[in-house]
Order: structure tokens, then sequence, then C-alpha cells
């Protein structure tokens, strides 16, 4: 009788089933991840492919993500600069409205015959208020509304950080410190006494140093910029868009353009600007000293034309600065249309990366499903087996023989 065992078989079919089982373990991970394997070492001599993909894709992932975030900071530059821009329009439009012929103050005209002279001159010399008229008024309470508004462009921020003071992002271009009021105040009243002429009040406001030995030069620290933009200390802003490049797209609140046009504004809201002609309340009255100064000139018409020469000059600087401010809105332009090019490319290259990291790291789930069921089968088969040998027991055998 030959002699039976089934205990070599049932270890082989116990090793062979174990098997099944860890390949059915792996396909189901394959099935839910996607991946074939969840260790870099598992790909094997694939895996230097794979790590390089990798490290390329995760650069090109972070210049995408450079230039997007630069270009959502650009975006809001550009609106507080062109925001900027259309309230200072409004200003000049304003400016541009307001003439010699314009209602300038209020009360009645004074006029003086020079007792030393045998004719009857009737000079206007003063005005019997110091009161604003309609007009001016109007051009002042714009002046007021404005100012605030525009400072608040000059600090715009994306989030905490300030979008135009350079890398500075933490401190606030523009502050309300009170020296640029206080500094246009000592300079009209020295223009209406005399002390200085027009063309140098015109220079002073102007001015933005005191290197070039004018001392009443606004300095950006008198207007109220930071210490870092005043001393022309802060870092630029740039994007680094590739291994190699970085593009500049700064833009200072200290900009010539917006600094004249905060000056103007400030000038024409300045408590000591008005009134524009001598005022005598009575009793008072010509030659004796005014109660408030005017422009300089012996006649209203001579303060007339002093006024005008200075308000002219503001109007003109306001609408050169106007100008100016389209050409830091053409730099960030030029800016954005580069980076968006090099944001493209590497987008494309982002792409093709996640294709060679598909071939080497993914498996087709559709596959791996067919192969899942098969496993399936083939394990359920196994089960049997190992019953059917597990009943073949040497008593059984007997019996059955």
């Amino acid at each position: 009788m030959t002699g039976i065992s089934t205990l070599g078989q049932a270890l082989d079919q116990i090793e062979r089933i174990k098997e099944q089982q860890s390949l059915f373990s792996t396909l189901s991970t394959q099935f839910t991840t996607g991946k074939k394997t969840q260790t870099f070492t598992g790909l094997g001599t694939d895996i230097m492919l794979s790590k390089r993909a990798r490290a390329e894709f995760n650069s090109f992932d972070q210049y995408v993500k450079n230039i997007t975030n630069s270009d959502r900071r650009i975006k809001l530059m550009l609106t507080a600069i062109e925001e900027f821009k259309a309230q200072a329009e409004n200003f000049a439009d304003v400016l541009v409205n307001f003439s010699q012929e314009s209602e300038h103050q209020e009360g009645e005209i004074i006029y003086y015959d020079d007792p030393l002279t045998t004719e009857i001159e009737n000079i206007p010399v003063g005005m019997t208020s110091s009161e604003p008229g309609v007009d001016f008024s109007t051009v002042r309470e714009f002046a007021s509304n404005v100012l605030g508004f525009l400072k608040d462009l000059v600090n715009a921020k994306e989030n905490d950080r300030y979008l135009l003071g350079g890398a500075d992002t933490l401190t606030q271009p523009l502050g309300n410190t009170g020296t640029l009021d206080s500094a246009l105040s000592v300079l009209i009243t020295s223009w209406k006494t005399g002390t200085i002429s027009t063309d140098d009040l015109l220079a002073d406001l102007r001015d933005r140093t005191t290197a070039d030995g004018n001392p009443n030069a606004l300095t950006d620290t008198v207007v109220g910029y930071s210490a870092a933009l005043s001393a022309g200390t802060v870092g630029k802003v740039f994007v680094r868009v590739d291994d190699v490049s970085e593009i500049d797209f700064t833009v200072l609140g200290n900009d010539k353009s917006f600094r004249d046009i905060i000056v103007a504004v400030s000038t024409i809201m300045n408590a000591d600007l008005p009134p524009m002609i001598d005022s005598y309340e009575p009793p008072n009255t010509y030659p004796g000293v005014p109660d408030a100064q005017g422009a300089p000139g012996n006649t209203v018409q001579e303060m007339k034309d002093n006024f005008f020469e200075m308000f002219n000059s503001l109007t003109a600087m306001v609408n050169n600065a106007i100008d100016d401010i389209d050409k830091l809105r053409f730099k960030l332009e030029g800016v954005r249309a580069p980076i968006d090019d090099v944001k493209k490319s590497h987008i494309e290259q982002k792409n093709l990366l996640l294709n060679t990291i598909g071939d080497v790291e993914d498996v087709d789930v559709n596959e791996v499903a067919v192969r899942i069921q098969q496993l399936q089968i083939q394990l359920d088969a196994s089960y049997r087996i190992t019953a059917k040998l597990q009943e073949l027991t040497l008593a059984n055998y007997l019996l059955v023989g």
C-alpha cells in the first residue's frame, strides 16, 4: 500500500495562500492609492527618476506660487495707484475750474484814496471779510475730503502688509504726524509777509531735500513718510521666477508723483492759505495792519496775481504728477506680462513632470481591479483545496479504502 502524507502538500498550500494574500493586500493598496508602492524603495531602479522628477516639480510649483502671490500683490498695487490717480484727476479738475473770475472771498472791496495826491484814485486794497468765497471754499473742502483718502491709498495693504512700503512691508509708508501742515503754515505765512518770494515758496513746495541748500524744503520726513522711505534705505520688492531670475516690481509710496499731489492738496487745505486778499474788519481799515493777511501785494489785483501764480503752479505740479503716475502703472503692467508668460511655461513643465511621475509611480487602476478579481478567484480555489487536504487524514483514507 502506498504511503500517503498530506503534511508537505498542506504546508505548500499554506505558503501559496500567504503569497496570494500578500499580493492581494498590495493590489488593494494600489487600487486605493493609485500608486505602485508607498515607499521610494519600492520603485526599484526607477527611484532616482522619480526623485528627480519630484524635485523639479516642487521647484516649478514654488515658482508658480511666487508668481501667483506677486501677481495678486501687483493687482492690488495697481488698484491703489489707479484710484489715487482718479482722485488726483478729480482734484485737478476742481483746481482748473477755480480762476481769477471765481468767487474768492466774502465781504466788500475796500477802496483807498491816497490823501497825498490830488486825484481821486479809489484803489482796491482789501476786503471787509477774511472768509473764503463759495468757490474757494469748495476747492478747500474738496482738498480736505480727498487728502485722507489719498493717504489711505498710499498706505494700502494686503492683509497686514503694506503694498507701497518696499521690502519694509510692516511699516506704514505715510503717517499723520502733522509736520507737513505745520511746515506749510510757516511757509505760507512767510510768503504772505514778504519774507520769502512766490518763487521761493514754490521751490520749497517742490524740493524734497535740503542737500541742495534749501533749508525750507519739504523733505519726506516733513511730509510724514516712514524713516526708511525718507532715508532711501528701504529694500526693493522682487519676485523670483526661476533659478536665476528676479523681477523688480517696487513702487514706493514716496514716489515724487504721490508726494507732489499730497503736498499740493495739503497746501490748498492749509488753514493759513486764506484769505487771498488782505481783510480789514470795522472799525479797522486800510492802511492799518490787516486783520488777516492775504497774498503778497499792495492792491487787490497784485494779491490776486501773486496768489494765482502760486495756485497755477500747484495745478501744474498736480497735472505733472498725474502724468508720472502713469509711468508707475506702465512699470507694473510691464512686469505682469513677462511673469505671466513664465508662469504658463512653468505650468507646462509641471504637467510634463506629472506625466513622468505618473509613468514611474502610478498604476492602471482598471488593470489592478482585474488582477484583484482574478486573485480573488485563485484565493477561493486555494481555500477549497486546503480544506480538502485537511479532510485527508489517515483515518479518513483507511475508511475510504
